[in-house]
């Protein structure tokens, strides 16, 4: 018997794992740029930035299993909008800035709802048969990768086109 799978939620699921995949190197290349002018010690700006990263790691880590459970209570879909939107919210904090603190509080809301990443796993899970998730979560790992490739690309681009170097002389 062949289990057929809902194409909508495949496409949704994949635009999620996309998106976050890009959400966790988006704001890497801007980070000492940002940072620098709160701070005019280099040691102090590299120790906001170490900060910056390890509490969004750490916003991930404690979020991850609160997140599962909730998308085990009310469904993968709303933890996983509600993921997406949370990390928008974020992106929005952080890119509003103002103080160093504000950086802070932006990574922290982008985490805690970046935790969202083992919902998109339950997520496949649920929809995908189970002789056919490896081929699934190998597409997950796959179109992450390429996420944050493409926010690396991107970068790069602007770089070598002399954008990147334009943004970084306005005080």
């Amino acid at each position: 018997m062949k289990i057929s799978i809902n194409k909508h939620a495949l496409t949704f699921g994949f635009i999620s794992v996309f998106l976050t995949g890009m959400g966790l190197t988006i704001v890497i290349p801007v980070l000492p740029v940002l940072v620098k002018s709160y701070t005019s010690n280099p040691s102090a700006q590299a120790t906001a930035v170490t900060l910056l990263s390890s509490i969004y790691a750490l916003s991930v880590f404690l979020a991850a299993p609160v997140l599962g459970a909730l998308s085990d209570r009310y469904g993968r879909r709303p933890v996983l909008i509600i993921s997406l939107l949370g990390s928008a919210l974020g992106y929005f904090v952080f890119g509003l800035g103002g103080a160093l603190w504000v950086l802070f509080l932006g990574r922290i809301i982008e985490g805690l709802t970046g935790g969202g990443i083992s919902a998109i796993f339950a997520y496949f899970a649920d929809i995908t048969p189970s002789n056919e998730r490896t081929k699934y979560f190998g597409w997950i790992m796959r179109l992450s990768g390429l996420g944050l490739l493409s926010v690396l690309q991107s970068v790069e681009y602007l770089r070598i086109s002399g954008i990147v170097y334009l943004c970084m002389q306005v005080p």
